[in-house]
């Protein structure tokens, strides 16, 4: 009887009429990020052929990610779903019904819709990011560097924040740690993204909140902000600005680590000086200090974690420290570069957070009423 109920669930689910109906709740549910990043595109696209700014829009890499980590998280999501119906429900994995029942939430219509939408303009979306990235040097030259660092050196009482850490970082052995967690933020970011398209909760406010809060951050402190406050960082400090170099002593130790133990900052970093020194051999473009959007979106995926649970808050929250200890450790950002994209961070995330309860009661529910 069980098995027959699941089975004509998901049939009635999977039905034209039931499938058009779904397809447009979703739509109107997720037509503000839709929307949002649809307009960052075309605003790309229409800067492009008007101020030759950004110059290109690369969707090659863009549909790669996509579509690696969409199949990377599918599987440990099946199996987790697995899991919680036999820990918290009490299924057993070896009785068929618990299968077709965590196969109906997996592969739920509604569910994949969400994802298809989502993540089906992530790739436009990145790629008109990154050419904007890369186009900042040609806007707005890198003039703020000289400020941050006297900025940074006044918010920590006149130490350099590296120099604070490096007694308690500087060993090879943690300096190694810190460059591969540091790295782990893409597959974070986006298996988190992900996660949110799929499988969160597509009814509730904290799944439209993060949508958003992920846009307008890339767009109001990854391009916006990052334009006007064009910086560099502490790594290419001596080379934008041709004063001496704090940062040097730093630079001398990450490079001595590097030449017994590879590590992914000073491989990434060279290839953006190359990249930037001879724009006609672009490899990985895009130098930009100032906000930290590594920060940003750590510090976007603890709130989120705290909305669902607490130790999920934490261990994002842990993972967010890291990241901001990793970018001044590393020499990518000066400390205020976090700190400033973790406010930014926090005051968009509350206007989203408004915004989407707005969105559902005023729009969504009465939708979904008739």
């Amino acid at each position: 009887m069980e098995t027959s109920s699941i089975t004509s669930r998901f049939r009635q689910t999977v039905s034209l009429p039931r499938f058009l109906s779904g397809f447009r709740r979703g739509l109107v549910r997720d037509a503000p990020f839709l929307l949002l990043a649809v307009a960052f595109v075309m605003a790309a696209v229409v800067s492009a052929r008007v101020l030759g700014y950004p110059a290109d829009l690369d969707l090659s890499v863009s549909w790669s990610v996509m579509a690696t980590w969409t199949g990377l998280y599918a599987v440990p999501a099946f199996l987790a779903l697995l899991v919680h119906g036999k820990v918290v429900n009490g299924y057993s994995i070896f009785e068929a019904s618990t299968w077709r029942r965590v196969g109906f939430h997996f592969a739920d219509p509604g569910r994949l819709l969400g994802l298809v939408l989502v993540v089906g303009v992530l790739p436009f979306f990145t790629a008109a990011f990154v050419a904007f990235k890369g186009s900042i040097p040609d806007v707005s030259p890198f003039v703020w560097d000289v400020r941050f660092m006297e900025w940074d050196r006044l918010v920590h009482f006149g130490a350099h924040p590296w120099e604070l850490l490096q007694p308690v970082l500087g060993y090879p052995v943690v300096t190694n740690a810190i460059d591969f967690t540091y790295y782990l933020w893409f597959p974070v970011v986006w298996l988190t993204m992900i996660w949110q398209a799929w499988h969160g909760d597509r009814n509730s406010d904290s799944r439209m909140q993060y949508l958003l809060t992920f846009a307008l951050s890339w767009i109001l402190l990854g391009t916006v902000a990052a334009t006007w406050l064009s910086s560099a960082g502490p790594v290419y400090f001596a080379s934008v600005t041709g004063e001496p170099d704090p940062f040097l002593p730093l630079m001398d130790y990450l490079r001595a680590v590097n030449g017994d133990h590879k590590l992914q900052a000073i491989w990434a970093q060279d290839i953006l000086w190359q990249s930037y020194a001879d724009p006609s051999r672009p490899a990985i473009e895009g130098i930009s200090a100032m906000p930290s959007m590594h920060v940003a979106m750590g510090v976007l995926m603890a709130l989120l974690g705290f909305r669902i649970r607490p130790w999920v808050g934490w261990c994002y929250t842990i993972f967010a420290v890291l990241i901001l200890l990793g970018s001044v450790h590393l020499a990518w950002h000066y400390a205020i570069d976090g700190y400033v994209a973790a406010a930014g961070t926090l005051l968009i995330w509350r206007a989203c957070g408004r915004f989407s309860r707005w969105w559902r009661t005023a729009v969504c529910e009465p939708g979904l009423a008739n």
